[in-house]
């Protein structure tokens, strides 16, 4: 039985220098591209190759470092079937730099382990929300808005993060309050999403007019509508879909002024905000 453990062994760390070799090989990574690497992928997704748990985060941090998320999404694939609740930190930390909001495999793995493991990763999410690295504290409270996507539990330490000193984390929790996650607290998510929308950094204010564009609160036209002079472009472009639709004079003046736009994004945004709705017959 020995003699088979490690032979069984031996194949799957052939399995994973195998499939290392040839993500640094193949270069076509274009469609069908996933399903060439698809049986030595599987093949060391199964708790046999939990023993290669270092060597697989290894190879995953530098794939990360690399800026290979093709590399870094089967490695990540791979070690989320081998070791399960175990790869969730290391998935995390993949996730710092992308977090793959597309719906690439990397975060649907990590979904994956986040409902089969939900204690474990509530402590994860918990702790990098904390962490001393900003983007850390991103996918932390990421982590927080998927396992409380009502805000019913977690809504005051998301909210809080509205004081970070890194414009990132401050932008994240504007959109995220623009969601589901800010009917925790209503009141308390506008207060933030107006403040919002006087931050100094341009990324925190375009995400903030972005997310009042949900809310139907009347107050909510005259905030976006102090931002139609805002020195950033991509913040008036925001401002000019989240005025469409509201039948207040004071948006559509503000749309009207944005139609002569010195940026032809914002002037174009303007003008379809204006344009009367599409009826069918």
């Amino acid at each position: 039985m020995a003699g088979a453990g490690g032979t069984e062994r031996a194949a799957l760390r052939r399995a994973l220098d195998e499939l290392d070799a040839r993500l640094a090989a193949d270069a076509d990574r274009g469609p069908g591209a996933r399903r060439r690497f698809e049986p030595l992928v599987e093949r060391l997704r199964t708790p046999a190759a939990a023993f290669l748990r270092a060597e697989l985060e290894q190879r995953l941090a530098r794939h990360v470092d690399a800026d290979d998320s093709f590399a870094r999404d089967h490695m990540a694939h791979a070690l989320a079937g081998a070791c399960g609740r175990d790869a969730l930190p290391a998935l995390l930390r993949a996730m710092v730099t992308d977090r793959n909001d597309d719906g690439d495999s990397l975060q649907l793995d990590v979904l994956e382990l986040f409902e089969a493991w939900p204690e474990t990763s509530l402590d994860l999410a918990l702790d990098f929300s904390v962490s001393d690295d900003p983007g850390m504290r991103r996918v932390g409270l990421w982590g927080l808005c998927v396992i409380d996507p009502a805000g019913t539990r977690y809504f005051g330490r998301v909210a809080d993060a509205a004081r970070d000193p890194d414009p990132g984390v401050r932008a994240d929790v504007m959109s995220t309050l623009g969601t589901l996650f800010g009917t925790g607290d209503p009141a308390r998510a506008l207060a933030v999403l107006t403040t919002g929308t006087k931050d100094a950094a341009p990324g925190v204010r375009r995400a903030a007019v972005a997310a009042l564009g949900s809310s139907r609160e009347d107050t909510v036209t005259d905030v976006v509508v102090a931002c139609a002079g805002d020195t950033d472009r991509r913040v008036r472009y925001w401002v000019a879909w989240s005025l469409a639709r509201r039948p207040a004079p004071e948006a559509r003046a503000a749309l009207e002024r944005l139609t002569t736009d010195q940026d032809a994004d914002v002037r174009e945004a303007a003008r379809r905000a204006l344009a009367p709705p599409v009826t069918w017959p």
